[in-house]
């Protein structure tokens, strides 16, 4: 039997000083959505401590994440465990950097520049990129891959910072630019202008059609694939897969633009500092506790740190954004300003994907999205009129006088 939608009205009365200014001091620096009660932090002493690496390049992912690892749960000594996972963790991060770089290619690394450069030729990338390609295939019917040929010219558009750049970029503006951004969709969505073939053993073709590879040089198109928006969510999964590997199993990764890999093997409860959007600005939700590892995915339209304001979305005058989730159509949308998404088994990757299709919509309605997380092993949640909606029935909401509304989800008895 479906469980009915149960709605709970919470209490802030009793949070404690000491909790609200840990969630506001994250949520300030831009660390991410959680919140952890770091104990210990500094010196050689056991507990948790953000992990810094000295003399990092700038071809390197490490500007994007934040790690925070649980030092003093082996027998190591705290001094070289700290060590060895600075440095493992520089080079995943260059490695990372180098695999999922669009504009330049590496001596002896097939990397996405490497595909991209090299159409309708059989070319080698590295073990790492191959699974990426094999993760965004497992979703058949998806083409994000694709669509985000137009991620340069979004980000042109989103660093605008005149009306005449906006004019030049903007596809709710110019009629031309639509017909542009319309166009370039046509041949992202159609398998047979664009599709890339994975051959095994690390071998790939990307097939392009002479119609598109023609208008790509007309119209200044450099990659007709790219990870875009999901980026960082490919590199938080490459880089906590690696330092598991490695014997690293204590840390949790975000990423500055709302990607989190919890892989933690602590028993011990965390929380996840919830935001939304209200007033045209970023605010504090309040927290959602959760058990055990989990991993999450954070969609939203809006900036909430320096990254974003850079890279992700422009603030019109108007209220209006512009953002890097590309529709269908070509053109950057998003049902709702928030939609957080999280499992203990599905990676970043296999969230980000699984959400697009509903987030990056013109429905704004995304009940049926929640009811459907019970067929996908994850959950979800979103804001609407002061209500946080839900499909986990097992979490618990602290900090905030939202009321809670909790969706039936497919297959609950």
């Amino acid at each position: 039997m479906t469980k009915p939608v149960e709605k709970i009205t919470l209490d802030d009365r009793s949070v404690s000083k000491k909790r609200i200014f840990f969630i506001a001091l994250f949520l300030c620096i831009g660390i991410g959505a959680f919140v952890y009660a770091f104990t210990h932090l500094g010196g050689e002493e056991k507990g948790w401590q953000k992990v810094t690496i000295d003399k990092v390049v700038d071809e390197s992912s490490y500007f994007d994440f934040t790690l925070s690892y649980e030092f003093g749960k082996t027998k190591k000594s705290v001094k070289r465990e700290k060590n060895a996972l600075s440095e493992a963790y520089k080079s995943l991060c260059r490695e990372a950097y180098i695999l999922f770089d669009r504009t330049k290619e590496y001596d002896g690394k097939g990397n996405l520049c490497t595909v991209n450069r090299h159409p309708n030729e059989t070319v080698t990338v590295e073990p790492a990129l191959y699974k990426a390609f094999e993760t965004h295939a497992f979703y058949s019917t998806n083409r994000l891959l694709y669509l985000n040929a137009l991620t340069e010219h979004v980000e042109a558009l989103v660093s605008s910072d005149s009306d005449e750049a906006l004019s030049e970029y903007d596809p709710y503006t110019t009629d031309s630019v639509r017909e542009f951004f319309n166009k370039t969709a046509v041949f992202a969505m159609n398998p047979e202008s664009v599709q890339l073939e994975l051959c095994g053993d690390n071998r790939v073709i990307l097939h392009v059609s002479d119609e598109y590879i023609t208008f790509a040089k007309e119209n200044d198109i450099a990659n007709f694939i790219d990870f875009g928006w999901m980026k960082n969510a490919f590199i938080c999964d490459f880089l906590a897969d690696s330092l598991i590997e490695k014997g690293f199993r204590n840390g949790i990764l975000t990423s500055s633009d709302g990607f989190t890999r919890n892989f933690c093997e602590s028993t011990e409860g965390f929380s996840y500092t919830l935001v939304f959007y209200e007033d045209g600005a970023a605010r504090n939700a309040g927290t959602m506790n959760y058990q055990g590892k989990m991993n999450f995915v954070w969609l939203h339209d809006y900036p909430v740190n320096t990254f974003d304001r850079m890279s992700r979305v422009l603030m019109l005058p108007d209220g209006n954004r512009r953002h890097t989730y590309i529709g269908r159509d070509g053109m950057p949308k998003s049902a709702r300003h928030d939609l957080l998404v999280w499992s203990p088994g599905w990676p970043c990757a296999n969230l980000a994907i699984s959400a697009a299709n509903s987030y990056i919509s013109d429905e704004t309605d995304l009940s049926y999205f929640l009811k459907d997380c019970g067929y996908w092993d994850m959950n979800a949640l979103f804001f609407e009129d002061g209500m946080i909606h839900t499909s986990d029935w097992s979490v618990t909401f602290i900090n905030t006088s939202m009321t809670v509304v909790k969706h039936p989800v497919a297959g609950a008895e």
